[in-house]
């Protein structure tokens, strides 16, 4: 994705990669967070990455997720204010 499609263009991307449904559940249970940095396979200047994250804070409903999409990947709470877990 290039650098210069932020807002809808991004949440279309995004939507695209995740599908409707997952996309459609992931606003219903949190907030999708997106970390971007240079691409590793395209000029960094031109391209980027978007590493997506989403956060459920109801414990319950963070497991039914989990087990529903098993191809996601659990990571630990990363705090993008103080770039820490």
């Amino acid at each position: 994705m290039k650098w210069t499609h932020e807002g809808r263009l991004e949440n279309i991307w995004i939507r695209r990669e995740l599908g409707d449904l997952l996309y459609e559940e992931i606003n219903e249970l949190g907030e999708i967070e997106i970390l971007r940095s240079n691409s590793q396979s395209l000029p960094g200047d031109t391209y980027k990455r978007c590493d997506i994250y989403v956060t459920i804070d109801d414990t319950p409903r963070a497991t039914l997720f989990a087990l529903k999409y098993s191809q996601v990947r659990l990571t630990q709470k990363y705090d993008k204010r103080t770039n820490s877990n």
